[in-house]
């Protein structure tokens, strides 16, 4: 279904992959669903976004560091409130440790639902 989608995506030369579809992607290929090579140039992935401190942590397998730093990032917005590019290395840090449960909640709160 996901390639399907993605081939309907790119083949819609007007529809521009916004940061959340990016989010969204990233995830379920986290989750280890199969994304066709023919997409991989739909978007690019820009690995500047992601703290360096943060980036160590996660190298290092500091998982309580990383939260912590996730934790000061975040501060006292609301997580629907996090521009798109902070929320991507937030959610591109719970992808590389692992933290599902975590990113899926929080993906259930910032990514519109369709239905």
């Amino acid at each position: 279904e996901v390639n399907d989608f993605l081939k309907k995506i790119k083949k819609n030369k007007k529809y521009f992959l916004s940061k959340k579809d990016i989010i969204f992607i990233e995830a379920i290929k986290s989750d280890g669903i199969e994304i066709s090579k023919k997409y991989k140039d739909l978007y690019e992935i820009i690995e500047t976004e992601m703290p360096t401190d943060i980036q160590v942590m996660i190298n290092n397998e500091d998982i309580g560091g990383a939260l912590l730093r996730i934790v000061e990032v975040i501060g006292r917005d609301k997580i629907e409130d996090i521009d798109d590019d902070t929320l991507y290395f937030i959610i591109s840090t719970f992808n590389q440790l692992n933290l599902d449960p975590i990113r899926n909640k929080i993906l259930l709160q910032i990514l519109p639902l369709k239905v």
